[in-house]
């Protein structure tokens, strides 16, 4: 199997800075490297991102993607051009963008995660636009976030509305979270219901409330590594309950993704989003080297 990386921008010969010490563990693991332009492949220039990924002997070659959020049009720009060469991405495009937006695979997680309601954003934004998405919350305390990513660093700013109700409010939260997305805003606004989470710290930088949450690397329907999310705050030796997710984690149409999931206050545990394994980051505070020798 391959891995196939980023290369820094500045080297075609290097990989991107972020993704040093996966790369050496990859290597280390016994899996061949490959460099991509992720500048060229956002401009759609995929023969040139690819310039320097070589099939020598034309025979099979699986492959997983490690690098940077793309969105599913340009991931399909890299699984075709990789099909080219008779190099095979794990996850085809329709698994990709099942797990990588969260209104693709909100249905199949319904159950073990907070009520979330969704809307493509192809305009101006407006709030009028969005009052049917806000009822069934009605006075609870939501988050908005895209089709992918929420802007919690911003927290108070551009994250949690304490009232779903409060419509002036909720403009404001909406308009700003937009603003700081600007050109990386994913296809529309997801508005979820706040779940009260066992709390773990504050974050050092942001002031954004942290809490006890897991990240579970799946492989082909196993569980191959679970990192803790964060880096900061004392876990106090809490370990997941994996038990109610394992049912499900075989029927998600992905070979390779991730799954967060969070504990309540309440002790109970829940599915915070899915991920697609290849754009999933790893935490600090994992150990790279386990992390490839696992994928193996």
């Amino acid at each position: 199997m391959r891995i196939i990386f980023c290369d820094s921008g500045f080297s075609h010969k290097e990989v991107d800075y972020m993704y040093r010490e996966e790369y050496a563990a990859a290597k280390a693991a016994g899996f061949s490297v490959s460099l991509i332009s992720f500048e060229a492949l956002k401009r759609g220039k995929v023969d040139l991102a690819l310039k320097r990924v070589f099939n020598r002997f034309g025979e099979k070659v699986e492959a997983i993607y490690r690098g940077w959020m793309l969105r599913p049009k340009q991931y399909k720009l890299l699984y075709n051009g990789l099909l080219s060469k008779n190099i095979h991405l794990i996850n085809e495009v329709s698994a990709y963008r099942f797990c990588h937006y969260l209104p693709e695979s909100y249905e199949m997680i319904q159950a073990f995660t907070p009520k979330t309601t969704f809307q493509k954003l192809t305009t101006d934004f407006d709030i009028n636009d969005f009052k049917t998405l806000l009822k069934p919350f009605e006075n609870q305390s939501i988050i908005v976030k895209d089709y992918v990513k929420s802007q919690k660093h911003y927290w108070v700013e551009a994250c949690f509305i304490p009232n779903a109700n409060n419509l002036k409010h909720v403009e404001k939260i909406v308009k700003r979270f937009i603003e700081l997305q600007d050109v990386d805003l994913n296809e529309g606004l997801v508005f979820r219901e706040f779940v009260e989470l066992e709390a773990l710290t504050t974050h050092s930088k942001s002031g954004m409330p942290l809490t006890k949450e897991f990240r579970l690397f799946i492989k082909h329907g196993e569980i191959i590594q679970v990192f803790k999310y964060w880096d900061e705050g004392d876990y106090e030796n809490v370990e997941p309950n994996l038990e109610p997710f394992k049912s499900i984690i075989g029927n998600i149409n992905s070979n390779f993704f991730t799954m967060d999931i969070a504990k309540q206050k309440n002790g109970d545990w829940i599915i915070m989003e899915l991920g697609d394994g290849q754009v999933s980051g790893l935490a600090d505070n994992a150990n790279r080297m386990d992390f490839y020798q696992s994928l193996r």
